[in-house]
């Protein structure tokens, strides 16, 4: 009679046992907070920047109206430089640059505002020495660089020129880097694609 008592009680308890477990299921955990809060929030997009890189033939602008341009891109007889050999190309370079801002650009004497860079490595090209010339109808057809003046007041315009080296076998590859006066601090350098479109040969 004992043993039936007790293995009635241990049926009872498993059966309060389960009916337990399926009346109170364990909570589910909380969901673990975002970065992005809320769901539905747009996360903010890039901030917009000026373009530092562009195709030669649209040239170069800068966001305070600083424009430059290359308006010539020339390889030029080699006999217009000192000691240059068969290998190697002089491609001279004529920048306009406008001041579209308000206020007056100081400029370097001296300075370089186009560099010439070959290759899909955009490998800078070699400086050129050219010759000084007293009659000033050839000192302006044949003078590898031209320094555009001391200033750039606001409106105005100032022209460069300058001149490398660069080896024959690169010269379907032509990139150039545009560094033109700031007032404040330094200018962004801007970067010509495709500079090799807009060459021409000089004779």
């Amino acid at each position: 009679m004992r043993s039936r008592l007790v293995t009635a009680a241990v049926a009872v308890a498993v059966l309060l046992s389960a009916g337990c477990s399926s009346e109170d299921p364990m909570p589910a955990p909380d969901p673990a907070p975002t970065s992005s809060g809320a769901v539905g929030d747009a996360m903010p997009g890039p901030s917009s920047s000026p373009a530092t890189e562009g195709p030669a033939a649209d040239g170069a602008r800068w966001p305070d109206g600083v424009t430059a341009r290359l308006v010539a891109v020339e390889r030029v007889p080699n006999s217009w430089g000192v000691d240059v050999p068969p290998s190697m190309a002089i491609v001279r370079m004529t920048l306009d640059v406008v001041n579209g801002s308000d206020m007056l650009l100081p400029v370097v004497p001296q300075s370089k505002e186009a560099t010439l860079l070959y290759g899909p490595n955009r490998q800078e090209c070699e400086p050129v020495t050219g010759y000084a010339y007293k009659d000033p109808a050839e000192r302006k057809r044949m003078a590898l660089d031209i320094d555009g003046g001391t200033q750039i007041p606001a409106g105005g315009m100032a022209q460069f020129v300058e001149s490398e080296l660069v080896p024959v076998d690169q010269l379907g590859s032509l990139t150039v880097v545009v560094e033109v006066p700031s007032v404040d601090g330094i200018r962004d350098p801007f970067t010509l694609t495709g500079v090799e479109t807009l060459l021409k040969t000089v004779k």
